[in-house]
């Protein structure tokens, strides 16, 4: 069967998506416990808002009015700016609270709609002529954040003195906006007074044109703001604070009673989303009988969590990739390593199949012809043929067991100190033949003992040095060289093909099958099991003088 063959981003685009899985649903779980945790405390804060905006705020107001010597009604006594200055704790953007002061007939006291205050434009001359001049809450419900940012412009500690104006309708005491106008200012040292700089911007407002027709617009100067929230909070926040959408459900809400008087309520919003609350009070206040204070406010966790969120995600999300990366890389290896022992169980299977085939025909065939009437001395000739071709497969069959008993480890070393030099020359002189004419030398620098398992290590140069015999021709050297802890064996044979360098330790691998008729491919992975049992680094590569195979002994 063939396997598909895999790469890098196959296994990094399937352990990737186990590990986005993983993330998505550890970080869903930690949001959802840091969210929960958030609003619990949102909605403490919460609690304790509308406690000191009922018991504290409101009742202090009462008292002041029933306790004031002037004849003023409480809707005037109440009509003063943003009363949440006085217990307001406002995330900003994560949290919008909003109040509202109305009469038994539903007639509003005070809300929070206030919080820009303007004067008329001629405030200087009039308060110069002993007059009273009054200032009126801008109702910028509904309005753009540019005619926000507009109206704000006069907090704009640049080097000009911007001067804010509102161009509007006054009705009952509230001014309804149709132009914000910046006008920049400077200061003339020669003359000592503030100068226009440059043409005014006017930033036009929403309003209804039909609900102002035939009325004349006023011309007035912001003269001061009370913005929701803390006060340290920077100046964008708090104008996107007041110009959120939500806001305008939540005003509109407190300025509509939503129950009869003396009730209370209390109304909890998906917590990952809202939390609402607000109260109904019965409040006695002569003359006009009582009063229904409302108080709501939203809140959202996952906005207030953002700031730790967005690290931890960032950073997780890094390390989840990371991960990913590195467990790809893992698996491949494992995979390639799969890979190669696959090949390599082929290799071996085909190997042993083809050793075993020939003396096995042969076999089959000699004991075929034993059966026919034949001279004794062609059938003593043909019996020494069955038992050369007995003992070649004995001998396979021997060295795969000596490899399988190798590569497991199931032979211990028995290790002692020896001349490898002599090891050497001995298994030299064993593996040339005496009716060959090649020329052999084995050359020591420096030290050359060695602490190895002698038989061992004499299993291994058999291997190597058969494989320098084979591939040497006549007439020929073979030079053992022991220097610098490293022994290597060079023959004047052919190169190696650069692509069998590495394979050449396999099992059953031949670079050249035809080059070696007497080999069966197993006596360098014999060697190369030695070397590893022992912990020797060994490698092959071709020289000058040749192919040289070599292992460190030290």
């Amino acid at each position: 069967m063939k396997v598909k063959r895999r790469n890098y981003w196959s296994f990094f685009w399937r352990v990737g998506a186990g590990f986005l899985a993983f993330w998505l649903a550890v970080m869903a779980g930690f949001t959802l416990l840091l969210g929960w945790q958030t609003a619990q405390e949102m909605h403490t804060v919460m609690t304790e808002n509308l406690k000191h905006f009922y018991n504290d705020w409101l009742q202090e107001q009462l008292h002041w009015y029933e306790a004031d010597e002037f004849d003023r009604s409480l809707k005037e006594f109440l009509d003063h700016p943003f009363a949440n200055d006085e217990y307001l704790d406002d995330y900003v953007d994560t949290t919008i609270t909003e109040t509202a002061v109305l009469s038994a007939d539903n007639e509003i006291f005070q809300d929070d709609t206030g919080w820009l205050r303007a004067i008329e434009e001629d405030w200087q001359k009039r308060i110069d002529a002993g007059e009273e001049v009054p200032t009126y809450g801008v109702v910028l419900d509904g309005q753009p954040k540019r005619v926000y940012e507009a109206a704000m412009a006069w907090m704009d500690k640049g080097v000009s003195y911007p001067s804010v104006a509102v161009e509007g309708w006054l009705v009952d005491g509230r001014i309804y906006p149709k132009n914000i106008i910046v006008q920049q200012r400077g200061y003339d040292e020669e003359r000592g007074t503030g100068v226009d700089i440059g043409e005014p911007v006017i930033t036009e407002c929403q309003y209804d044109a039909a609900q102002f027709a035939g009325k004349e617009t006023q011309l007035f100067q912001i003269r001061r703001a009370i913005i929701p929230g803390n006060t340290d909070t920077p100046l964008e926040e708090q104008i996107a604070s007041v110009s959120n959408p939500r806001r305008l459900a939540l005003r509109e809400w407190v300025t509509t009673p939503q129950q009869g008087t003396g009730s209370y309520q209390e109304s909890v919003k998906p917590w990952l989303v809202t939390m609402y609350r607000h109260r109904v009070v019965q409040t006695s206040a002569a003359p006009e009988g009582y009063v229904i204070a409302q108080y709501a406010s939203e809140g959202y966790p996952i906005k207030e969590c953002l700031p730790i969120l967005e690290p931890v995600y960032g950073f997780s999300f890094a390390l989840a990739v990371l991960f990913s990366a590195i467990l790809a890389f893992a698996l491949l290896r494992v995979w390639r390593k799969q890979e190669r022992v696959e090949q390599a169980r082929r290799d071996t299977t085909a190997a042993l199949a083809h050793e075993l085939k020939t003396p096995l025909s042969v076999l089959s065939a000699t004991a075929e012809l034993l059966s026919s009437d034949m001279a004794q001395d062609k059938r003593a000739h043909y019996l020494d043929v069955i038992r050369q071709q007995a003992e070649r497969m004995d001998g396979s069959v021997r060295q795969m067991l000596e490899l399988s008993r190798l590569e497991a480890g199931a032979k211990a070393l028995r290790r002692e100190r020896f001349a490898l030099s002599d090891l050497a020359q001995e298994r030299l002189d064993a593996a040339v033949p005496p009716d060959t004419n090649l020329h052999t030398e084995v050359t020591v620098s420096g030290t050359d003992e060695v602490d190895a398992d002698r038989a061992l290590l004499a299993r291994a140069l058999d291997a190597i040095l058969e494989n320098a015999v084979q591939h040497t021709a006549p007439g020929g050297s073979i030079t053992v060289r022991i220097a610098n802890g490293v022994c290597s064996v060079v023959n004047m044979g052919a190169p190696i093909p650069p692509d069998a360098l590495p394979r050449l330790w396999e099992a059953y691998y031949q670079a050249d099958a035809s080059r070696a008729p007497k080999g069966n491919g197993l006596g360098l992975s014999i060697a190369k099991a030695v070397f590893d049992l022992h912990g020797y680094a060994y490698g092959a590569e071709n020289t000058d003088e040749g192919p040289r195979f070599w292992f460190r002994f030290r």
